[in-house]
């Protein structure tokens, strides 16, 4: 049996961060930067949550650069935070009305310990305000166990091994709404059912933040035999099914794997310095770590041999597993003896290495290269792990792949405490009322869509999480609704393979894309061109992109005249030499129907 629950992280479109007055949207320019080393503390029950402890014994020190817009002293924790942000409060109540949720009367802020440097503070303020909601989705009802606000953490700068090695403060405490579900989801394609539905009724309030980034899904799946596993930070609505397909097949995998390792017998750990027998080695990345002074650790894995490169899922092996454990520790990765040597052009050091640690027939091995004091952590976490013969409870990291890591141990109560610097904020009848308004009819919005777009467009279009540009762009202007769905899901995606960073054309410009389409300043040919040049420059106007390129529309007696002086007797000879300036529709009545009248349209830009 599979048990899933999914935790939905959404920035919210506030005119303000969450404890502070600093804008949410807009961080400015760099103003300095400031230095931190996290420590645990004990929570309300007297004990260190283990999370936070695994992380603190990592001994690391953060960097965080400050803004002079996006932070400010709260940030960096040098000065108490103010209220709580209301429009954000409402916000939240707005959707643990919508999600039927039993709104608490009183909020009271607490504090999650957080230790990994996310947050200058070492914990994170969050705040639940709903409990006991559902939701309606294509596989039933689904249990809405919390709806809270929460503010957003630090954003990594750089990564060096997995581990950050800098933040920025211009994200820390953007306003955040987490939505928990109960787990009674069964796989990945149901998942990902859920998650569209919760993205759709976020959307649909428009009070939420578009964009990579601003929304991410954490996983908690568990099988018969395995344990809670939680699986942070999938960004992508697109792998969420495959985040889950992976999780459910590694663990029951691993239980049967397992069985295989109960029945061995292992040596106590022994930990080899074999850096001399490498020194000759072909491979180019250890013997330049070798040249930075940096060592070649290795240890046998007992009974191991085979087991290494035992399959948990398509692409995802149990060496790979352990390796997730080394990296956690600060190690690149590792090298085992059940993967193939020639990928690292490993000769004679092989056999060498065996013999120094007395590897039998059945042994395998495990290398793991770096600073000494990182991989006599990273051997000792790999071996713990190689040997463990249970699926542990833990917290792992997702990638593009679909693939998990190893991250650190579960956290558990422990890591809540009271806030004691922020009032709590009475839920009243008049803030109920007030979110009540803000409500919005679904069923409507889909309705609506499906009667101006085809059945396929239209799904794809309720699912997009620019429902909302979409649905302003179609409210204002007299615009075909498929030209605009088109743009805005197909077009982009389009350009965002072609390498254009489509991300940096603002919905603001969008709008002003449309409404300029609407005045028939160009054809809808030249659209890709107009956002590729966007893209480039997001300062621009629309008009200046198509005076500087050419691009504007020739309509009525403009075209009439060319037409009548280039010669032209075939539409498609006009549309290869004219195609961004040039509506095919209107040149066709013209080419075809030349006695017949040309009403001149006339443009207040005039013709470019």
């Amino acid at each position: 049996m599979v048990k899933c629950g999914l935790e939905i992280h959404q920035r919210l479109n506030t005119n303000h961060k969450l404890f502070c007055r600093c804008d949410a949207k807009d961080s400015g320019k760099k103003d300095g930067e400031i230095k931190r080393k996290l420590h645990p503390v004990v929570s309300e029950l007297g004990k260190i949550d283990i999370a936070a402890e695994f992380e603190s014994k990592k001994g690391m020190g953060f960097e965080y650069d400050i803004y002079d817009k996006g932070s400010c002293l709260v940030e960096a924790d040098e000065e108490p935070p103010l209220e709580l942000n209301k429009d954000a409060t409402k916000t939240v109540v707005t959707v643990c009305s919508i999600a039927n949720s039993d709104i608490v009367d009183e909020v009271q802020i607490m504090r999650k310990t957080v230790i990994d440097g996310s947050n200058t503070s070492a914990f994170q303020r969050t705040s639940v305000i709903g409990l006991n909601g559902n939701i309606t989705t294509e596989i039933g009802e689904v249990p809405i166990q919390t709806i809270a606000l929460e503010e957003e953490s630090s954003g990594i700068i750089g990564e060096l091994a997995g581990k950050p090695e800098r933040y920025r403060l211009d994200r820390l405490g953007i306003p955040l709404i987490e939505i928990a579900t109960s787990p009674v989801i069964r796989n990945g394609k149901e998942a990902r059912i859920v998650a569209e539905q919760i993205g759709l009724m976020l959307r649909a309030t428009g009070k939420v933040m578009r964009g990579i980034g601003t929304i991410r899904q954490d996983l908690n799946v568990s099988v018969d035999g395995g344990a809670r596993v939680e699986i942070k930070g999938v960004q992508s609505l697109e792998i969420i099914d495959k985040v889950v397909d992976n999780e459910i097949r590694r663990q029951n995998s691993l239980i049967e794997l397992n069985k295989e390792i109960t029945a061995i017998s292992r040596e106590k750990l022994a930990v080899m310095d074999v850096t001399e027998l490498f020194k000759g080695t072909e491979s180019k990345f250890i013997r330049e770590a070798i040249w930075r002074n940096e060592k070649v650790l290795a240890a046998k894995l007992q009974g191991m041999k085979g087991l290494l490169g035992t399959e948990l899922y398509s692409g995802f092996r149990f060496g790979t597993e352990l390796s997730g454990y080394a990296q956690a520790q600060g190690a690149g990765g590792i090298i085992h003896s059940d993967e193939d040597m020639g990928k690292y052009r490993f000769g004679s050091e092989i056999t060498a290495l065996e013999k120094k640690l007395s590897v039998k027939s059945a042994d395998g091995w495990v290398v793991i290269v770096g600073p000494e004091e990182i991989c006599r952590k990273a051997i000792e976490a790999v071996y713990t792990r190689a040997y463990l013969a249970n699926v542990p409870e833990e917290t792992r990291r997702a990638d593009e792949d679909g693939h998990t890591y190893y991250l650190r141990p579960l956290p558990g109560a422990a890591r809540l405490y009271p806030e004691t610097d922020v009032m709590p904020l009475r839920i009243t009848k008049e803030l109920i009322k007030e979110a009540a308004k803000e409500i919005t009819n679904f069923d409507a919005i889909k309705n609506e869509i499906k009667r101006s777009l085809n059945p396929e467009l239209a799904d794809k279009m309720i699912r997009s999480e620019k429902l909302t540009l979409f649905r302003q762009i179609i409210e204002k202007y007299e615009i075909d609704p498929t030209l605009v769905a088109v743009t805005l899901e197909d077009t982009t995606k389009t350009l965002r393979r072609e390498g254009v960073t489509v991300e940096k054309v603002s919905d603001e410009k969008f709008i002003e894309l449309f409404s300029e389409y609407s005045r028939r300043f160009f054809v809808k040919a030249a659209i890709s061109d107009i956002i590729r040049k966007l893209a480039q420059n997001p300062k621009l106007t629309i008009s200046e992109i198509v005076k500087e390129n050419g691009i504007g529309r020739i309509t009525g007696t403009d075209l009439k005249k060319l037409i009548e002086k280039e010669k032209i007797k075939d539409l498609g000879q006009l549309m290869r030499d004219y195609r961004l300036r040039v509506d095919p529709e209107e040149a066709k009545k013209l080419l075809f129907k030349p006695d017949k009248p040309v009403k001149p349209i006339k443009h207040e830009k005039g013709v470019y």
